[in-house]
């Protein structure tokens, strides 16, 4: 206990607790440091009564499980695995690329450009005319 009491560390304890009480504290002190081994968390700031009983003020971060992280497995092979490659020759995939486009018909133009259909809505029939409530 002399050497616990000159310890740095646990010298503000002792200087707290009244001299008779320091058998408590020193009690207390190895129930506390067994329990903080066997609960997990990283850090623990203690306090300590007059009488010698150490609690914990504050509890910081559990320690990490390490059975708690799985690395990412892939669904599928990463693009530059030789998976993904072709056996088939770069003149016939030109080929069929080519023929893709040549396939996709292609909208028909209009005459007018953008404003011909706006001018064909306000005109003649479809125009919108308000009603005479007369």
């Amino acid at each position: 206990m002399r050497q616990l009491r000159r310890d740095p560390n646990f010298a503000p304890l002792f200087r707290h607790v009244h001299p008779l009480c320091w058998p408590i504290l020193w009690w207390s002190l190895n129930r506390f440091f067994l329990w903080f081994d066997s609960c997990g968390y990283e850090n623990v700031m203690l306090a300590t009564t007059r009488w010698g009983y150490v609690y914990p003020a504050y509890l910081g971060q559990k320690k990490p499980d390490p059975t708690a992280w799985k690395p990412y497995e892939l669904e599928k092979p990463r693009w530059d695995d030789p998976v993904w490659s072709t056996n088939v020759p770069a003149q016939l995939l030109a080929l069929t690329a080519s023929e893709t486009h040549a396939t996709i018909p292609h909208p028909p133009l209009r005459s007018g450009g953008c404003g011909s259909a706006l001018r064909a809505l306000t005109e003649g029939a479809c125009a919108l005319v308000p009603h005479n409530t007369s």
